[in-house]
């Protein structure tokens, strides 16, 4: 009774995320959250930045007014009734809702090996099967669009209309799709571009979430504007580490600025310590063997697409950061003019191919990301300060299981250590991109010394333990916040 659950949308699209607000809850109230899918079964918390946790229960904590808010990002949330069930105050809920497709009128459908639904736009079409959400398809046409801006604001010249999209549920039917179009695919690929012939354009595996989706969308958009900005006849001589390394570097770039940026920033870090690790272990390959397309498809060791991938990127932004950023592109403009890859680097860069490579690799092998390590720095020191809170509480536990001597005395000591935290945290200056987890490290500590200094006396136990949910509340959001720090920035 008094706890209401509001669901944003009303009536939640398929395809797009769906925001839940619990009211009425005690204040700090821990509650746990579990999906349940049309087929009846548990499935994973996605956080923010668009990782998984195992399936079952999640748990989230109410703020003071007793108001929990969390958001579903599930874009691969198939149509039908779902539930969540909402643990909390020793009460067990569970609450309907439906997901339902977006509906337009007037869209086209033809086959290409699976059927699919034609949404046209001004400039050009998305094409998805019956099982990709109506609303995933608009959403990948409107960022499609964005891309173009972002892309001609990079370059400073207009660019041809964007290509067709074409969008699958699964990795069988992009199989089926590229038989059409007479592409080989090796089965990881997320996706394809289609440069000419028979149904030129995009051809995704939309079965991911809206980051990695998105991210493969831009990629091969570059693909499309690498080879808009290239003459027919002088394609063969772009090298594939360049094609790629674009597309990879832009794939991130131009994705840092969306909503949840976390979700971008996690796989471009990833990627590039993958490309750093193998630099330093001497497991890179050399430039002119990732230049040739046969060579490049034939890899089939995972590790070695990886890496080939993982190179290609960080070659292009060490251009990029080196050299402007508009050199990779100037590159391309010198090859369409008839040169090679050795003489456009002279012309642009003015360095040998040779003189190129080595800067790189030296590059890469001490490459360090400059926010990531003020970011290192501050999660360092604060999951330090995190640790001795850590401490003083365990030896709590274990003194509250003892005879329970010396009371004043024992808390002074907790309690001073405590001080000694709030006081080194105030000697740490956050990065501004952290700046909210700071406040909420603040105002965690602060509550450690109240609590601490009530409980150790006898006659303020009472007004400690009032404390202790809005203690265990913070102390979560904390670690949470912490832990996604480690996991964003890919850090030990």
């Amino acid at each position: 009774e008094g706890v209401t659950l509001l669901v944003y949308p009303g009536q939640p699209i398929a395809g797009r995320e769906v925001k839940f607000t619990l009211t009425g809850l005690p204040s700090w109230e821990r509650v746990d959250v579990t999906f349940i899918d049309p087929s009846g079964q548990a499935v994973g918390w996605i956080a923010d930045a668009e990782y998984f946790y195992l399936s079952g229960p999640h748990g989230i904590n109410a703020n003071e007014a007793g108001i929990a808010e969390w958001t579903r990002y599930g874009t691969q949330d198939v149509e039908g009734n779902w539930r969540v069930k909402l643990n909390f105050d020793n009460r067990n809920e569970s609450v309907s809702y439906r997901f339902q497709q977006l509906q337009l009128t007037g869209l086209t459908w033809f086959y290409l090996g699976p059927r699919l639904n034609g949404l046209i736009g001004p400039e050009a079409g998305v094409f998805f099967s019956d099982d990709v959400p109506v609303a995933l398809a608009v959403d990948v046409q409107d960022r499609l669009k964005m891309a173009s801006s972002q892309v001609q604001e990079v370059l400073g010249v207009p660019l041809d209309p964007v290509p067709d999209v074409y969008l699958v549920r699964d990795g069988e039917n992009l199989d089926l799709l590229s038989r059409a179009t007479l592409v080989d695919l090796s089965g990881w690929e997320g996706g394809y571009y289609r440069s000419e012939g028979f149904k030129p354009g995009i051809y995704l595996n939309a079965n991911k979430l809206r980051a990695r989706l998105e991210s493969i969308l831009v990629h091969e958009y570059l693909h499309h504007v690498n080879h808009k900005l290239v003459r027919l006849s002088s394609w063969p001589n772009v090298p594939r580490w360049l094609n790629e390394g674009i597309a990879e570097f832009y794939e991130y770039e131009l994705s840092l600025e969306r909503p949840r940026p976390d979700a971008f920033r996690m796989n471009m870090l990833s990627t590039a310590d993958d490309a750093k690790s193998a630099a330093r272990s001497g497991n890179l390959f050399t430039l002119s063997a990732l230049e040739s397309n046969n060579d490049w498809n034939n890899r089939s060791d995972l590790d070695e697409v990886r890496i080939q991938y993982d190179q290609a990127y960080m070659a292009v932004r060490f251009m990029t950061e080196t050299f402007g950023v508009s050199s990779p592109f100037d590159i391309l403009t010198e090859i369409s003019s008839g040169a090679d890859i050795l003489k456009a680097l002279q012309t642009v860069l003015n360095l040998t191919y040779e003189d190129f490579e080595l800067q790189f690799i030296d590059w890469l092998s001490n490459w360090e990301d400059p926010e990531r390590k003020s970011t290192n720095e501050y999660f360092q020191s604060l999951n330090l300060l995190y640790e001795g809170y850590d401490t003083i509480y365990d030896q709590r536990e274990d003194w509250l299981d003892s005879a329970k001597i010396d009371r004043l005395e024992t808390y002074l000591r907790w309690i001073w250590e405590a001080e000694k935290i709030v006081i080194e945290l105030a000697t740490i200056t956050p990065p501004e991109s952290l700046g909210d987890i700071h406040d909420q490290a603040t105002a965690f500590f602060d509550i450690v010394v109240r609590h601490l200094t009530l409980d150790s006396r006898s006659s303020s136990i009472s007004a400690a333990n009032g404390l202790i949910p809005e203690l265990n509340a913070k102390s979560n959001l904390l670690y949470d916040s912490l832990s996604n720090i480690e996991i964003v920035n890919n850090l030990e």
